[in-house]
C-alpha cells in the first residue's frame, strides 16, 4: 500500500467524517487513506446507514486534491473508483461481480460493497474529494438485509483483511490518478461493460412510483439511460430522484 499515506484505526465513527475532520485543520494530504475495521456510525448515499459487524469487514476513505486538473464530471471519480474495485476484486477471485447504478458492489446478485463520494465544489469545480468504501468480507449474518452478503459468504471462505485491502489499493492508485477528463469514454465503457442488469427487464423507483425499464447504459453526469417499458420510450434516471430495485 505504499502508493498512499495509511492511517490505521482501531476504531472510528466514519472514515470520511476523520478525513474531513483532518482536511478542515489543514492536516490532510493528497493520498490519505484511512481505514478500520470496526467503523461505528457509518453511512451510504442519501445518509442511510452502513451497519458493518466489527472487525469482519473493510471500512476506507482516501483523500484526493485534484489540484490543477479537476474532473470536468465529478461521476466519473465514482466510475473509476468501482471500476477499480472490480478489478481489484476479480484479481482475488470473487466471483459475478457487477456495479449496480449508481455505486453498489455486487458478487451473485448480492450487495458486499458501496462507495460515498464526498466533492468539496467551489464555483463550479470540484476541488477535492474524499472517496469512502465499505466492503463486508469475513461477515456470516445481516440482519434484516436480504440483499447482503460478505466475500466469506460467497466464496464460502475466511480472508485476510488486510491483505484484501493490500491488493485493492493497487487498483485504486491507478484509478484515482487518472485523467478523468482524457479517459471519459473509456472509463463509461469499462462501467457500463459490469452494470448490473443491462439490457434486461427491471424495477425502478422514481417520484411518481414504481416502473419496469430496460437499463442500457451510464453516461458521465451519472444518469442511467434506459428504455421505459411503461412508455416504451428511451429515459434518463437521475439518482437523486430514482432508484433501481433488487429482483
Amino acid at each position: 500500500m505504499g502508493y498512499f499515506n495509511i492511517i490505521k484505526l482501531n476504531a472510528t465513527t466514519s472514515t470520511n467524517e476523520y478525513l474531513k475532520d483532518k482536511r478542515a485543520k489543514g492536516d490532510c494530504r493528497d493520498g490519505d487513506l484511512v481505514w478500520t475495521t470496526h467503523q461505528t456510525a457509518g453511512r451510504g448515499r442519501l445518509n442511510k446507514t452502513w451497519e458493518s459487524e466489527p472487525h469482519k469487514n473493510i471500512a476506507m476513505s482516501v483523500y484526493r486534491d485534484y489540484d490543477e486538473n479537476p474532473p470536468q464530471f465529478p461521476y466519473l471519480i465514482s466510475v473509476a473508483f468501482s471500476v477499480a474495485i472490480l478489478r481489484g476484486l476479480d484479481r482475488l477471485g470473487v466471483p459475478e461481480l457487477k456495479i449496480k447504478w449508481p455505486n453498489d458492489i455486487l458478487s451473485c446478485n448480492k450487495k458486499i460493497g458501496g462507495i460515498l463520494i464526498e466533492n468539496r465544489v467551489s464555483k463550479g469545480v470540484v476541488k477535492d474529494s474524499v472517496i469512502g468504501f465499505g466492503l463486508n468480507v469475513n461477515q456470516k449474518h445481516f440482519e434484516n438485509l436480504d440483499h447482503a452478503a460478505s466475500l466469506h459468504t460467497v466464496t464460502q471462505k475466511k480472508w485476510e483483511i488486510d491483505l484484501v485491502l493490500q491488493s485493492l489499493c493497487v487498483f485504486f492508485k491507478e484509478a484515482l490518478y487518472l485523467d478523468f477528463n482524457k479517459n471519459n469514454a473509456s472509463l463509461l465503457a469499462s462501467f457500463n461493460s459490469f452494470l448490473w442488469q443491462r439490457n434486461l427487464q427491471s424495477m425502478f423507483e422514481g417520484t411518481e412510483g414504481f416502473f419496469k425499464g430496460l437499463p442500457l447504459e451510464v453516461n458521465h453526469e451519472g444518469q442511467l439511460k434506459i428504455i421505459n417499458l411503461e412508455t416504451d420510450r428511451v429515459s434518463l434516471l437521475d439518482f437523486s430522484e430514482s432508484k433501481m430495485l433488487y429482483v
